[in-house]
């Protein structure tokens, strides 16, 4: 049994809110089915506060919200978890985040102080008009993680749910997510699973 942190930019504002709850919705659920307890932030706790200093308590930090290359922001487009915020929390952890970017250079950023293992994205997050495939695809790596899978297995079943969702959409969804497939990030030591965390 392990402490999951969920994290979501829900503000009925913000573009893709849904989505961002749908996302934390199913990460709730997969901790629900594999036993795991989980702390769940969303609009107006979504702040620096309240998501890094529990890290110390918690091994993964999953979070769907909006970000660009230096990391991932609230509704009000203040710091989250981002290159500028204090991440010591963070080492020996996992962070699995749904948002644009932050691969680039929040990934760097945190595997410098010692993050374990680190999935994102270096491009742009696409959402078709079928959410749910985009949805599916995008959590596929957390579900294998919090079921105990290693990095490595994680990352290759994510990667084949990603072609099986692909060939099943239209021509416009599919270049989308084929976008996401190609821009993700699975970061971290090949063999660590769940239970390597601290």
């Amino acid at each position: 049994m392990a402490n999951i942190f969920i994290a979501c930019n829900n503000d009925p504002g913000t573009v893709l809110h849904n989505f961002m709850q749908s996302c934390a919705d199913e990460a709730r659920q997969i901790c629900v089915d594999n036993n795991h307890n989980y702390t769940y932030v969303g609009v107006p706790e979504l702040t620096e506060a309240n998501v890094i200093p529990p890290m110390a308590d918690h091994k993964i930090c999953f979070i769907a919200a909006h970000g660009d290359e230096d990391g991932v922001y609230n509704e009000n487009d203040a710091d989250v978890v981002t290159t500028r915020t204090t991440n010591y929390n963070f080492a020996n952890k996992g962070f699995y985040s749904i948002s644009c970017l932050c691969a680039q250079n929040l990934c760097p950023n945190l595997m410098r102080i010692g993050l374990s293992l680190f999935v994102g994205y270096s491009a742009p997050f696409y959402v078709g008009e079928q959410e749910d495939a985009f949805l599916d695809c995008a959590i596929e790596g957390l579900k294998q993680l919090l079921n105990g899978q290693s990095k490595d297995v994680a990352y290759k079943i994510m990667l084949n749910k990603y072609d099986k969702v692909i060939d099943t959409l239209p021509f416009k969804d599919k270049i989308l997510l084929l976008h996401n497939k190609e821009s993700l990030v699975f970061a971290g030591d090949g063999g660590i699973s769940l239970s390597d965390l601290m």
